[in-house]
């Protein structure tokens, strides 16, 4: 069955973005049962202190890449849970995965409903007097920072110039996956910071990954991912500039620019705080990048705000950026 699944999706959808690798799609209950083992064995000593780092030799690292299978209901949460705290594995590890299924899941599961996806939020969040969000056939497309600019082709596979976003693109084309940081800390940081429609990068999350739900998708994209719906879900936006992605990853020494000299991530992030100064003020947890942002002085900010402009330019235009193509930025 899952050869002939396989094969109907290879004939009919051949002009689909991605790669179908059937090995890479644990169909049967044995096929999600050794999933489950080889993450006990080999993967979760290790999960709790490196659950937040990105390497380019391996897409998953520890991680269990068992998220698919618990949301397509072949591996059951409660199940998971007590296979962990039964194991002998180290308590940092043990409860970094609890506290992925049974806390941020149900979290994000109990946003959804009860905001119906996002379409019925409160004003100060991005909905309407009447309680409403914006809709777009039928999908709440709030945008608490009122951004705008579409999605660039960049994350469709064309080259963008920045390693860790061409990286984990194409990890994602390839595999209907990538874990909570490669999506929050590069797909929605570069997307937020470039001003992309929080709804078209949510639309791109459903059609880019094996277990996109709305239940899935909504929050963490709309929610966290791009603070489309202010402080409903986060209590700040979950953007950084190049430092958080060099201490991270390895995606750096691959990458034509410098994360302490001339990374493009960096300005962005500034020109992001600049632009939305206003809506961020207030917000605590904003508070001392905002003072920080005040300190850096007009010329900085101005050079931050043409950076970003030629970034955005290229971007939109399905071109890659390269270091000469900001070198001269006043």
């Amino acid at each position: 069955m899952t050869d002939e699944v396989c094969e109907l999706v290879a004939t009919r959808f051949a002009n689909h973005p991605g790669e179908l690798v059937t090995r890479d799609l644990p169909a049967t209950a044995d096929d999600a049962a050794r999933a489950v083992r080889h993450f006990l064995e080999h993967g979760l000593e290790h999960f709790g202190p490196y659950e937040d780092a990105m390497s380019r030799d391996s897409r998953s690292l520890f991680h269990s890449r068992l998220s698919a299978l618990l949301n397509l209901h072949r591996v059951l949460p409660r199940e998971l849970c007590e296979t962990a705290l039964a194991s002998d594995a180290p308590l940092p590890s043990v409860e970094g995965l609890v506290r992925q299924v049974l806390g941020w899941r149900e979290f994000v599961r109990h946003v959804h409903e009860a905001t119906d996806g996002f379409r019925r939020i409160d004003a100060r969040f991005g909905g309407d007097g009447r309680g409403e969000a914006p809709q777009r056939d039928g999908a709440a497309a709030p945008s608490f920072l009122a951004t705008t600019m579409p999605l660039p082709a960049a994350y469709w596979g064309e080259s963008s110039g920045l390693a860790c976003l061409d990286h984990e693109v194409a990890g994602v084309w390839a595999s209907g996956y990538g874990h909570h940081i490669t999506r929050l800390m590069v797909l929605a940081n570069v997307a937020t910071l470039l001003g992309a429609d929080p709804r078209e990068l949510t639309d791109w999350f459903w059609e880019a990954y094996t277990d996109a739900y709305d239940w899935v998708v909504e929050p963490n994209v709309l929610g966290m991912g791009t603070f489309a719906v202010g402080e409903l879900m986060t209590t700040k936006p979950y953007v950084s500039g190049a430092a958080y992605v060099h201490r991270m990853s390895d995606h750096c020494a691959a990458c034509a620019f410098d994360p302490r000299k001339d990374c493009p991530l960096t300005p962005l992030y500034w020109d992001f705080l600049a632009r939305n100064r206003e809506r961020l003020d207030g917000n605590r947890r904003m508070a001392l990048p905002l003072r920080s942002l005040e300190k850096r002085g007009d010329a900085k900010r101005a050079k931050d705000a043409e950076i970003a402009r030629i970034v955005r330019a290229r971007l939109a235009a399905g071109l890659a950026v390269e270091p000469g193509h900001l070198a001269d930025a006043p």
